[in-house]
């Protein structure tokens, strides 16, 4: 599926419940371009355009390499693989056309420069092509204040000494020794006395080598090495790797080499200049674009920008994949946009990236430090850092304290570089990072977004604390996991609570399938188990660095009573019925347990003296599921359960029988409906007639009738026209009737903005009441017979209904077949088939098989089953049928209000 624009799912869900302003005019179609596409056509003739294209690169293999240079090579091998393969084709239309371009192979992007929009069209119709777009800029996050500051300073900065960045120098000497760390920003003043020492091109001789240390993708600098066209960079960086060696320790990790590339002018970031950018860092190249070398990549990137929206859109994300994979580390700024929730930005909001919130020196989170959720609800920011009234290097050699995130993302970035300079293990191992990062952050609790105290979207997990993290790096990290079960029957155990105390606190819950895992710092932990109406259970556990522990936990249940009970049909047969049979305790318990197919009979362990409701979802086709509530008490219980067969009487056995006979429009219009057409009031949309009886769209009959039928066509009327129409019938006498239905054959395409009613009046049509609506997805996609009880209007002699429908543009409906009048499920003589379909070689259930006997055909379901009822009793031949399998023939004994039980093994043909 091509992605176009985000803008036009806005325009495609404008909802027609709520009339527009009076000069609004009807959508237009935007064709095979998205909306922001065409409103920059509608301000000029030719625009740069991006070329997306939808073949990703396989770079897990990368992982596996032996050295870090290999590594790099093979990840940027792949990626320059996919692009010039799935840009082949792009670039020769491109070529073709004379349009000048700048191809991309970290994203698998194409730049186009000055498209005219029939261009346009035709790259948004290419093979490959996945989203056409307008370049966007995005904002650096600027400091939320800026002040001067005194050239020295009397001690290491607060920042820094407040994640204990200064005790890990004294405690473990290291001081981001053999770690390479750089931004993409607005440029590093390399001349600065506290950056110029750490620069990786210093040659120590008073000289500078450029060629693979500094990228200037934005622009800003006229000279050749790295400037800063705002401050902003050469902040950020002083944070990570400032040390003037005069006292001046403004840096986290100032043994670091760093690098870097201009993303960002004070302007903000064209995503042409920060793709640019993202790409020099996979593998730098000299100071004329050439030679492009992954083993000089860095081991770090810190990021301070983002978009100052709320959002999750990704930007680019491939390539920061592709940094992941290649063991580069990306820290991310969560932006400025609090203290508001849902304010944190991309590409900091993604689950990907790591992203950093800013607190102050009381350890209390800015006002201004943006706040989750991030992608699928992921809590954001990561982690908090210090970022207010940080003191940090300026252009032409002077200081500054600024705040925001920011500020807070180089401490991050820094700390990431005192790890893995102590540890260098763990350098490009991404996961175990994170991991430490998150499992030594100080829990600070903070409700105002959701979370708990170990991790909310105000703090994330919680603050920085790099003298704890490089003491659990050096400590190591090991895995223990295993499965709660229950004692009694061995079945999985899920939401059991999991808590562990000890070199970490920590707590979990168990999975669907029982399971649980923790990533933790090695060393000894008491493990405590719990879960609702079983014993609780306690053990020691030893975690050992690198290591796996597996501790299963089996649970005895507490006192129990059988539930249990036979389920049948009720409406005639009385065969067994399976079904799922599932107790509420209604305080958040279920128990579940299945009624057999052939022996109707279920069972269920629960606590005694317990009020439970009891739902039971039959699993044969026509009979609609039962709710009961049962009280059980001290002893064992029996619930049987006779089901009859739905209202819609298509349960196997059964016929439905009417009173009358249903009106299939044969002949257009008939006689006493009528057809009411509305405005609606929407200014900018024209009235359209509604239902029609000549299928004026060539519709076929899918709503389960045959020949002619009633149709309001929102489809076929075409754009900006709107349907709001009724078709009523004439009065009619429901005298003797004593169980009325509405009936009706339906063929509901789902609209977004499409509603269908179906109403009924006792009045003779003076007062209405709704007794069947759908209201856009899913509809009611034909065939799809609806009976609908009535029984209000049993005995009534000025009953009428009518088919209320709404939509613009939305899809259709359908109407065959309507009939009002009493209907009964009558008994057909004969037996029930049921089994599983399966695959002869791998056991696996077949679904979709058709499985025939005497003239009548059902498929198999999700689970392989069918239900076949046969006419004629004895031994019956049945035949299971399924493309690519062989067809098989087997016999059924077939028993006249019983259930044969009949599995069939399908071979591959």
């Amino acid at each position: 599926m091509k992605i176009i624009s985000l803008a036009v799912g806005a325009l495609m869900t404008a909802s027609l419940l709520t009339p527009a302003p009076a000069a609004a005019t009807a959508p237009a179609d935007p064709g095979p371009l998205g909306g922001q596409v065409l409103a920059a056509y509608a301000a000029g003739d030719r625009t740069d355009l991006w070329v997306l294209l939808s073949e990703k690169a396989d770079t897990t293999s990368a992982e596996r390499a032996r050295t870090r240079t290999a590594r790099g090579e093979q990840v940027v091998r792949a990626l320059r693989d996919t692009a010039d393969r799935a840009q082949a084709p792009l670039r020769k239309l491109l070529k073709a056309e004379g349009r000048k371009s700048e191809t991309f192979w970290a994203a698998n992007a194409v730049y186009v420069r000055d498209v005219p929009m029939k261009l346009a069209e035709k790259l948004a119709k290419l093979d490959g092509v996945s989203e056409v777009r307008t370049p966007r800029t995005y904002p650096v996050a600027l400091p939320v204040e800026t002040k001067a500051a005194a050239a020295t300073a009397a001690a290491v900065e607060w920042g820094v000494a407040n994640i204990k960045a200064d005790q890990v120098w004294q405690q473990y000497g290291v001081r981001g020794e053999d770690i390479v760390v750089a931004n993409v920003d607005t440029g590093v003043d390399y001349t600065h006395p506290a950056l110029a020492g750490s620069y990786r091109g210093n040659n120590g001789d008073g000289t500078f080598t450029h060629d693979y240390n500094w990228y200037d993708a934005a622009g800003n600098c006229d000279e050749p090495g790295p400037c800063d066209g705002h401050n902003h960079g050469s902040h950020t960086m002083g944070t990570i790797a400032g040390d003037d060696g005069e006292g001046n320790q403004i840096g986290v990790a100032p043994g670091v080499k760093w690098i870097a590339a201009s993303g960002c002018q004070s302007g903000g970031c064209s995503d042409l200049d920060l793709m640019r950018a993202s790409q020099w860092m996979l593998a730098p190249t000299d100071a004329a674009g050439q030679n492009p070398d992954p083993a000089r990549r860095p081991h770090i990137v810190n990021n301070s920008w983002g978009s100052t929206l709320p959002t999750n859109e990704p930007m680019f994300e491939e390539v920061q994949e592709a940094w992941a994979a290649s063991g580069i580390f990306g820290v991310w700024s969560n932006g400025n946009e609090g203290p508001e929730c849902r304010t944190s930005g991309t590409p900091g909001s993604r689950t990907l990236n790591y992203s950093v919130g800013a607190y102050d020196s009381a350890n209390t989170i800015a006002s201004f430090s943006s706040r989750g959720d991030g992608q699928d609800g992921q809590i954001k920011p990561n982690i908090s850092a210090p970022g207010v009234d940080v003191r940090s290097s300026v252009r032409g050699g002077g200081y500054a304290t600024m705040s925001g995130t920011s500020m807070a993302a180089p401490h991050a970035s820094g700390a990431v570089a005192l790890l893995w300079s102590a540890n260098p293990s763990l350098a490009r191992d991404i996961e175990a990072t994170r991991t430490l990062l998150d499992l030594t952050a100080i829990d600070t609790a903070d409700p105002q977004c959701g979370g708990d105290a170990a991790d909310n979207n105000v703090y994330g997990e919680g603050r920085l604390d790099a003298l704890a993290l490089v003491r659990a790096g050096a400590q190591g990290l090991g895995t223990l996991s295993g499965t709660v079960t229950d004692a009694a029957t061995g079945e999985p155990l899920a939401d059991a609570t999991l808590s562990l105390s000890g070199q970490l606190n920590r707590e979990s819950a168990s999975g669907r399938d029982g399971a649980y895992t923790f990533r933790l710092l090695a060393g000894d932990y008491r493990l405590k188990v719990s879960a609702f109406g079983y014993q609780e259970v306690t053990a020691t556990v030893q975690v050992t660095k690198d290591g796996s522990v597996e501790q299963d936990v089996p649970l005895t249940p507490t006192e129990r009573r059988t539930l249990s009970g036979t389920l049948t049909d009720g409406s005639g047969h009385g065969w067994p019925l399976g079904a799922k049979v599932t107790a509420d305790d209604g305080k958040g318990h279920t128990w579940d347990a299945t009624a057999d197919a052939v022996t109707g009979r279920w069972s269920l362990s629960l606590l005694p003296s317990t009020a439970y409701t009891l739902r039971v979802t039959p699993a044969v086709p026509g009979y609609d599921p039962v709710t009961r509530q049962v009280s059980l008490g001290a002893a064992d219980q029996t619930v049987d359960a006779a089901l009859p067969a739905a209202l819609a009487c298509v349960a196997p056995g059964y016929t439905a029988s009417r009173s009358g006979t249903p009106e299939r429009f044969t002949s257009g219009k008939p006689t006493g409906w009528q057809v009411t057409d509305v405005d609606p009031g929407f200014p900018g949309f024209d009235h359209q007639p509604g239902w029609v009886f000549d299928n004026p769209g060539a519709r076929e009959n899918r709503t389960g009738g045959s020949g002619a039928f009633a149709i309001v066509d929102s489809d076929h009327s075409g754009k900006g026209h709107v349907q709001d129409t009724y078709l009523t019938s004439p009065a009619l006498s429901l005298a003797g009737h004593t169980s009325p239905v509405l009936e009706f054959a339906a063929d509901l395409k789902p609209g977004v903005n499409a509603i269908a009613w179906a109403d009924l009046s006792l009045d003779g049509g003076r007062t209405w009441t709704t007794v069947w609506t759908r209201k856009g997805f899913p509809g009611a996609p034909g065939p799809a017979p609806q009976v609908v009880a009535i029984p209000q209007a049993a005995g009534q002699a000025k009953a009428q209904v009518r088919f209320h429908y709404r939509g613009n543009r939305s899809g259709w409906w359908a109407v065959d077949d309507v009939y009002v009048g009493d209907r009964a499920c009558r008994k057909t003589e004969g037996g029930l088939v049921t089994g599983v379909v399966t695959d002869a070689a791998t056991g696996e259930p077949v679904r979709g098989a058709a499985v025939a006997s005497g003239g009548r055909t059902v498929t198999t379901d999700g689970s392989g089953a069918y239900w076949l009822f046969s006419a004629q009793t004895g031994d019956r031949e049945v035949t299971v049928t399924k493309s690519g399998y062989a067809a098989r023939t087997a016999t059924a004994a077939v028993t006249a209000d019983r259930i044969s039980e009949l599995d069939v093994e399908l071979t591959a043909s």
